[in-house]
């Protein structure tokens, strides 16, 4: 039986990268897939192609800094399948933060309510909506996606840190009140991924030089963190929850990529 078999799992973010990659990666698990995002076209192309695979899947309009929205996806998927057995929260624009956030000093008014309104406001207005769901059914598991920027500093994306900082402490407070009802929730970090939006960064040989040195491993596809959303989101996670998790071939644990004894001279 595969992991995720006959559970209705509901995908943000879904016409590409990441949430693209969690709606072809749960549905092998067995899952039918809700794929939301603002893009409606090329959600309903990732959806029939799911269906022509021999899975289920549906394709839903989500803008998810619009709270009606979110109700509006969440009442449709209801109608649907009956419930949302779970939710993998992935709306973001990477493209908007690579090109305007920047160092706290100089951020506008609108970069700042822009990063905060569609990456902390929208994973609020997702949670809210499928929890009240959850708790109706007594059940249900949230893995929402932030970063290992978030806990590791990095420079010129102070908005986009901040923002995913609330992400994890939401989850983490949103986990203390659900969790005994039954509702499980955890984050994800990753590191860089070889989505669409990194491409500027990794095809250019000097820049991908400089990210490989900040991994400790070959840096992860969207595939890897669907992987591990799926393990989260299946039954063999039950005991886990309030939990940040980081999928970042080895960015958050180390300083150089170096045996410090190298370093040291013998006397």
């Amino acid at each position: 039986m595969s992991s995720l078999e006959n559970k209705k799992i509901l995908v943000t973010g879904g016409a590409q990268g990441i949430g693209e990659a969690a709606g072809r990666v749960f549905s092998r698990e067995g899952a039918a897939i809700i794929l939301t995002d603002i893009a409606a076209d090329r959600i309903e192309a990732h959806a029939d192609a799911i269906r022509k695979a021999g899975n289920e899947a549906l394709a839903l309009h989500l803008d998810v800094t619009e709270p009606g929205s979110v109700d509006d996806a969440v009442e449709k998927t209801v109608q649907h399948y009956g419930r949302i057995d779970g939710v993998f929260h992935n709306a973001m624009s990477a493209a908007y933060v690579n090109n305007n956030d920047t160092i706290v000093t100089d951020l506008t008014d609108d970069v700042w309510n822009h990063i905060i309104g569609l990456t902390l406001t929208g994973t609020f207005n997702v949670m809210r909506a499928v929890g009240r769901q959850m708790l109706k059914q007594g059940a249900g598991s949230m893995v929402f996606t932030a970063t290992v920027d978030a806990l590791i500093a990095q420079a010129g994306i102070d908005a986009y840190s901040a923002a995913k900082g609330g992400v994890i402490s939401l989850a983490r407070s949103a986990a203390a009140g659900l969790s005994p009802k039954g509702i499980r929730i955890n984050t994800v970090c990753p590191g860089f991924v070889t989505t669409p939006d990194q491409a500027s960064f990794l095809e250019d040989p000097a820049q991908r030089e400089n990210i490989d040195k900040m991994h400790l491993m070959e840096i992860a596809a969207p595939e890897d963190i669907a992987d591990y959303a799926a393990f989260l989101l299946s039954d063999r996670a039950r005991c886990v929850t309030g939990a940040t998790h980081m999928v970042d071939s080895g960015y958050s644990a180390f300083k150089g990529k170096m045996d410090i004894r190298d370093q040291i001279a013998t006397p």
